[in-house]
């Protein structure tokens, strides 16, 4: 017999991290390459799966060194994005963290090329359409937060 949580998608959540560091004014962010399935080309931060046996915090800092090159020194969790999914499929929880992080930038990877973006240029930019939430919640207000995707409703940082 299947555990209780394992019945139904509406027990599952998929865990995934997103990074939000910064240097000065500057906002590190990942262009995402155009093969990609989903956002091709979109700007977004640095972040991705959970793998088996790895914290959150782990994730966090091996994605930001995976895509960017860049070591994290601190990481902050600062939030939470809860996607509840579709009736049939698992919902989505990502990890928000702020880092710190020393390092130079590597030109490419395979999930796009990571920039050092001025906050003023963001607006100018072709950016999934939540970030801009993320990172006034990270960046300008204190505290801990949540945004939350009802049943149903189109979560981009899925």
């Amino acid at each position: 017999m299947n555990p209780p949580h394992l019945i139904s998608p509406r027990y599952c959540w998929i865990p995934r991290v997103l990074v939000i560091a910064t240097r000065g004014e500057d906002v590190l962010l990942l262009q995402r390459a155009g093969h990609k399935k989903l956002w091709p080309g979109l700007f977004n931060a640095p972040g991705g799966h959970v793998e088996r046996g790895e914290t959150p915090d782990q994730a966090a800092a091996r994605e930001l060194q995976e895509e960017t090159g860049l070591h994290a020194q601190k990481l902050t969790l600062r939030g939470l994005i809860i996607d509840d999914g579709a009736e049939d499929a698992p919902g989505i929880v990502v990890f928000i963290y702020q880092a710190q992080v020393s390092g130079q930038i590597h030109a490419s990877n395979p999930e796009g090329i990571p920039h050092w973006v001025p906050r003023s240029r963001l607006s100018q930019l072709p950016i999934l359409p939540d970030l801009p939430d993320i990172l006034q919640n990270v960046l300008d207000r204190p505290g801990f937060f949540t945004l939350h995707y009802p049943l149903g409703s189109q979560a981009p940082h899925k």
